[in-house]
C-alpha cells in the first residue's frame, strides 16, 4: 500500500475514533443532563430548547424590539405570574370594560414588586386595585412595571403598549435605575439611548453550532466562555466597557470599593458629571404624551431607607444623593405642569417597610397602596 493511502487510512480511522468518542461523550452528557443533573445544574447547562421543553416559559423576560427586554407573557412560578399581555398579575382585556377606570402603574422592580416575588397579590398595584374596589370604585390597576426599566423604557412602553389599553390614569415611580445608568465613563458615553450603559444584542437564539452540543455547551459554560442559555443577561443585554454599574456592585459586595476605575474616577465624580438630564427629558416627554391622549398622571418620588448602610447601591451616600436629585426633578415638574406628586421619599423611610432599603416588603406595599388609595378615592369617587 502506498504511503498516501496509508496516511489517508490513518486519518480516516482517527476521524472515526474521534467522532465515536465525541458521540459517546455527547450521549453521556445528554443522559446526565436529562436524568441525573440537579435542577440547578440543568438550568445552568441546558439549551434554550431543553429549558423550554422542561419548563415551558422558563424565564421572566423576553427580548423586545423597542424595549430591549420586557416581561415574558404567560410566565408562572408559584404565586407569581405574568398575563398574556406581558404584565404582572391577572389577565387584562385589551378592550376596557364600559364604566371601568384604568390605572397603569409604571416603573422598575419597585413597581413590579421585587420584594414580594413569591406572590403577585402582594404587589402594590394589586393591593391598590383591591382597596379601591373595596371602596366601591370600578377600577382596574395594571402593573406595568418591569425590573431594570428606566424612564426611557417606561416612555416607550407607554407609547407602544399601554396606550392601546386606554388607561385613564398613569402612576410613575422611578429613581434607582435612572441613577444606575449614570454610572458610565468617560462622560461621552452617557447618552440618551443608554447605549453606554447596556447594549441590546440578541442572545436568545442558539449562539453557535458548537452550543447545540450538550457536551460542548457544558464545557463552555463551566469554563466561563459563554453565559448559560437561561441567563437573564442573554435577554437583558451586555455591559459595554463604559458601564461601571456592575463593577461598583461587585466591589461593594466584596468590600473592595474603590478599586480599578474608581481609584481615578470615584462614583461621586461620575454621578456629578453625568447629571440626570435624560431622566428629566424622558419624564417631560411622558407627561406630554399622556396629556395629548387625555391620560392623567400621578408622579411619586422614590422612597428609600438610610438604615441599610451595607446595601449594594442604596447604602452608598453618593447613590442616595443621586436619588434625591431625581426626586427634586419630580417635585419641580409636578409644580411646573400642575401634576399630582406623592412625596414617598419624605413619607416612607422606616426600615421595616423594606427588604433591602429600596424594595418594599408586604408591609411596605400595603402602606404604599393605602397612600395611593387616598389619592384615587378622592379623584375617582
Amino acid at each position: 500500500m502506498s504511503f498516501p493511502r496509508k496516511l489517508a487510512r490513518k486519518l480516516l480511522v482517527s476521524v472515526l475514533v474521534l467522532s465515536a468518542t465525541f458521540a459517546v461523550l455527547e450521549l453521556g452528557a445528554r443522559a446526565w443532563l436529562h436524568w441525573f443533573a440537579s435542577e440547578q445544574d440543568f438550568q445552568h447547562c441546558a439549551s434554550i430548547g431543553q429549558l423550554r421543553a422542561r419548563y415551558g416559559e422558563f424565564g421572566p423576560y423576553r427580548a423586545h424590539r423597542h424595549l430591549g427586554f420586557a416581561l415574558a407573557p404567560h410566565y408562572v412560578r408559584g404565586g407569581n405570574r405574568h398575563n398574556a399581555l406581558g404584565f404582572r398579575g391577572e389577565e387584562v382585556a385589551v378592550e376596557k370594560p364600559a364604566g371601568t377606570v384604568r390605572i397603569a402603574c409604571c416603573g422598575g422592580s419597585t413597581t413590579y414588586g421585587w420584594g414580594v416575588l413569591h406572590d403577585f397579590k402582594l404587589s402594590m398595584p394589586y393591593l391598590l386595585e383591591q382597596a379601591l374596589r373595596a371602596d366601591g370604585l370600578p377600577v382596574e390597576v395594571i402593573n406595568a412595571g418591569c425590573p431594570g426599566w428606566t424612564t426611557l423604557e417606561t416612555l416607550v412602553n407607554f407609547e407602544t403598549r399601554l396606550l392601546d389599553l386606554k388607561p385613564d390614569w398613569l402612576v410613575v415611580y422611578h429613581g434607582i435605575n435612572d441613577a444606575l445608568t449614570r454610572m458610565v465613563w468617560p462622560h461621552g458615553a452617557y447618552r440618551g439611548d443608554l447605549s453606554g450603559w447596556l447594549t441590546r444584542d440578541e442572545h436568545v437564539a442558539e449562539a453557535s453550532l458548537l452550543e447545540l452540543s450538550t457536551f460542548a455547551r457544558i464545557l463552555l459554560v463551566e469554563y466561563g466562555r459563554i453565559q448559560p442559555h437561561g441567563s437573564e443577561m442573554r435577554i437583558i443585554g451586555d455591559a459595554p466597557p463604559t458601564c461601571h454599574t456592575f463593577t461598583f456592585q461587585a466591589q461593594r459586595r466584596a468590600n473592595s470599593y474603590p478599586d480599578g476605575v474608581f481609584r481615578d474616577v470615584p462614583i461621586e465624580r461620575m454621578l456629578e458629571a453625568n447629571q440626570p438630564v435624560f431622566f428629566e427629558r424622558n419624564l417631560r416627554n411622558l407627561l406630554a404624551v399622556a396629556a395629548a391622549h387625555g391620560v392623567r398622571v400621578v408622579l411619586a418620588t422614590f422612597a428609600f431607607s438610610r438604615e441599610f448602610p451595607h446595601a449594594t447601591y442604596i447604602g452608598h451616600p453618593a447613590v442616595q444623593a443621586a436619588i434625591e436629585a431625581t426626586n427634586e426633578i419630580v417635585r419641580r415638574l409636578g409644580q411646573e405642569t400642575q401634576t399630582e406628586v406623592i412625596d414617598l421619599e419624605r413619607e416612607l423611610v422606616a426600615r421595616e417597610l423594606f427588604t433591602d432599603g429600596m424594595h418594599f416588603n408586604e408591609a411596605g406595599n400595603r402602606v404604599r397602596a393605602e397612600r395611593f388609595r387616598k389619592v384615587f378615592k378622592s379623584r375617582i369617587g
